[in-house]
């Protein structure tokens, strides 16, 4: 049977699908709360927000295209990397960045394969690469792995740029990891973020969670002076969260990177009644001039670059950033909810580590949504069936326990940002979330 016949005879059918899972999400959802912040705002209370989830109404059945219809009847390898018992992938790593990503993925399939894989098929890594953040070790790697019998790759790589994901999807080779790689968003329909997709640039939806997670915490939407770089990071930075924020953004301040102070910084925003001060200067400035700005400014300061766990065993930096605000983009450890559990337990299959990184957490939530897709697919698995289900039928990727990445709708993840964020403090040394990780409202 052809893929069109396929569609048609699946049509209407989907539809229904979908519209019976709407009146289901629908009628178990609950509204968000948003909670006044506490008056001390040095011993925030944690704040969780109750979401919403529901699935896309018609939007996948009108967004297939002849030219994505077209791309199924192309695929010509349809049992690379697939056997009767096996599905084979690689994990493709910036060691410097992302160094133990594969351990979250080695517990994640220990659990899989122990309760007997995929459609009795186990996940089995053939092969952990890292090309140190070289753009042209990633690609040379790519362009042999796409010689050889791999069905999929974890990609967690900083130097994976578009000539690698084009390659990707040029040679039907599936990829998953952190959407914020070109490659994860629209036209590519081989990149698969476990968060959507989270390159505004790319596909022009910017991630809203920033102004989601300050108006819980402070029950109004707040007031927002903004630090970045004076480059091209914090032109495209200052452009989404303008787009956000919009005329609660009191102040734009951009500094050629290497003269930045936090003196300078304190003169510039002197007078100017704001509630949030969110530094985007990178890691190393962060920490040097997070102190400074903390004890100063009244408000909230805030980045999105510590949060690494670890980071605070050494005194020094605990220091620096004790008092401060930091948004994360992956389920923290330190609220201990059932997504978190979920690893802990995976990692002690594998005698893994008690406190978790976020490279172990992406190479786990990555693991986690090629899983789900696969099961979809169920036992007829192929590269043909494999496409049709994430970008002809779409899948529903779901995390059942709390505090776990958001739902997202496989064929509408390469346009937008699954949303699922967390805000955390430093207070006494160590991460205390603030406002639990939740999504956003979907209509």
């Amino acid at each position: 049977m052809s893929t069109t016949e396929f569609f048609q005879r699946n049509r209407n059918r989907s539809i229904l699908l979908i519209i019976s899972s709407l009146f289901i999400a629908c009628g178990n959802a609950d509204l968000p709360e948003l909670i006044s912040a506490p008056i001390e705002v040095d011993r925030p209370q944690v704040i969780e927000e109750k979401t919403k989830e529901s699935l896309p109404k018609d939007d996948v059945v009108e967004n297939i295209t002849e030219e994505i219809i077209e791309e199924v009847e192309n695929i010509v390898e349809i049992n690379r990397g697939i056997s009767d018992e096996q599905i084979s992938i690689v994990v493709l790593k910036s060691g410097n960045v992302f160094k133990d990503v594969e351990i979250g993925v080695q517990a994640l399939l220990e659990r899989v394969n122990n309760d007997g894989g995929v459609a009795s098929r186990k996940i089995e890594i053939l092969e952990i690469v890292d090309d140190n953040g070289e753009e042209e070790l990633a690609l040379s790697t790519i362009q042999r792995i796409a010689e050889e019998d791999v069905f999929a790759v974890i990609l967690a790589s900083t130097a994976a740029n578009s000539e690698v994901t084009d390659f990707l999807a040029e040679n039907q080779i599936p990829f998953f990891g952190w959407g914020f790689l070109e490659g994860f968003c629209e036209p590519n329909k081989w990149g698969f973020g476990f968060n959507g997709c989270m390159n505004a640039a790319a596909s022009g939806v910017p991630d809203t969670s920033s102004l989601r997670l300050t108006q819980i915490f402070y029950g109004r939407t707040p007031k927002l002076i903004l630090v970045t770089t004076n480059d091209d990071a914090g032109s495209a930075f200052v452009s989404q969260v303008q787009s956000v924020w919009g005329t609660n953004i009191l102040k734009v301040l951009r500094y050629d990177k290497d003269a930045l102070t936090d003196q300078e910084i304190l003169n510039d925003i002197n007078g100017i009644d704001a509630d949030v001060l969110w530094l985007s200067v990178g890691l190393d400035k962060t920490i040097e001039l997070k102190k400074s700005l903390i004890t100063e400014f009244l408000g909230m300061v805030v980045d999105d670059v510590t949060y690494l766990p670890g980071i605070l065993q050494s005194y020094d930096v605990a220091n620096q950033l004790e008092g401060g605000y930091v948004f994360t983009q992956f389920p923290p450890q330190e609220e201990y909810r059932s997504a978190t559990t979920r690893i802990m337990t995976d990692l002690e299959l594998i005698d893994g580590p008690l406190i978790y990184s976020q490279a172990i957490s992406l190479g786990y939530w990555s693991a986690d949504l090629l899983v789900s897709l696969l099961n979809s697919v169920g036992q007829d698995l192929d590269l043909r069936t494999f496409f049709r289900t994430a970008n002809v039928e779409g899948a529903l990727y779901e995390p059942d326990f709390a505090g776990g990445p958001c739902s997202l709708q496989t064929a509408l993840s390469h346009q937008d940002p699954a949303g699922g964020a967390a805000l955390l403090q430093v207070r006494g040394g160590v991460f205390r979330p603030v406002v639990n990780f939740n999504c956003p409202l979907k209509d």
